[in-house]
């Protein structure tokens, strides 16, 4: 899906879902489109907050009023790119002259993520799809940057994992003993059997982002759980209920790679230091060992 159909679909949600009048629906539609013709050649999947205050400075010489619509309409498409698990950020998100988001991203209980996973078959690639969501509420990692481990990212003695996220920042994330148990199951029993690719640690069969959202979104389902489930709930799940039980700011900062703690705040809506105790003290180790 593209720029174009992902306007679209903005345009639905903002004019049936939201409510808002034909007036103002039009002036977004038309704000959108005017702000990517501007970008040129950047991916609007790939926009940062650079990018969008260079293009607020040149509106600065019309009306307020405008320019505030405008940006209102770029922040509100992004967060509901976000919201849809369609993009990892909101490129607004730290831009301090930028009015904020009122979106709180929703999260899922221990019990909840518990019944996703036992809803996954027993199959090959059921058994890899459980270690992916495993290892996606246990480091608090992006889907993109799980499905891109590769055999060289695992610790040989199971207790890290190497994460690498965007502009290529290495993260060390340690391993609790139930998720390491069930990496070293997975390399032992199932990965050689289905594995292609010598060096990647869990593709195997040409699966994407969105493949896998699919996946989730089925899983999901099959559990009763009425949310809107996809990849990117579990790392918001992972950083609420790590704030909310005392884990540091700056700590839930380092492991979720944010550049800015201003994005880890975000998280602080439902709670308030070793990443190991914070473990032991939500007991998500034992939760998740299913």
């Amino acid at each position: 899906m593209g720029i174009k159909e992902d306007i679209e679909e903005y345009v639905d949600y903002i004019k049936f879902e939201k409510g808002l009048s034909e007036n103002t629906v039009l002036a977004y539609n038309s704000d959108l489109k005017e702000f990517f013709k501007s970008l040129e050649w950047v991916d609007y999947k790939n926009v940062t907050e650079d990018d969008i205050l260079r293009y607020i400075e040149k509106l600065k010489q019309g009306k307020e009023s405008t320019l505030l619509r405008k940006v209102t309409s770029i922040r509100t498409f992004y967060t509901y790119l976000f919201k849809s698990g369609k993009i990892d950020e909101i490129p607004t998100e730290n831009l301090d002259n930028l009015k904020k988001s009122s979106y709180m991203p929703e999260v899922l209980s221990l019990d909840e993520i518990k019944s996703i996973i036992l809803a996954i078959d027993s199959s090959l690639r059921g058994k890899r799809d459980k270690l992916i969501l495993q290892l996606l509420v246990a480091t608090g990692a992006r889907i993109s940057e799980i499905l891109g481990l590769k055999i060289e990212d695992i610790d040989e003695n199971m207790q890290f994992i190497k994460i690498k996220g965007k502009g290529n920042k290495l993260r060390i994330i340690p391993l609790y003993k139930e998720i390491s148990e069930e990496v070293y199951f997975y390399l032992k029993n199932i990965r050689n059997k289905i594995a292609k690719d010598p060096l990647s640690f869990l593709l195997f069969d040409g699966v994407s982002r969105t493949t896998f959202w699919k996946r989730v979104k089925i899983y999901a389902k099959n559990a009763g759980i009425k949310k809107n489930v996809y990849p990117h709930i579990f790392r918001h799940s992972m950083a609420t209920l790590m704030i909310k039980n005392g884990a540091d700011l700056r700590i839930v900062q380092e492991i979720l790679g944010h550049s800015s703690i201003s994005t880890t705040e975000i998280y602080t809506h439902i709670g308030n230091s070793d990443l190991k105790n914070i473990y032991n003290r939500i007991g998500i180790g034992e939760d998740l060992d299913v």
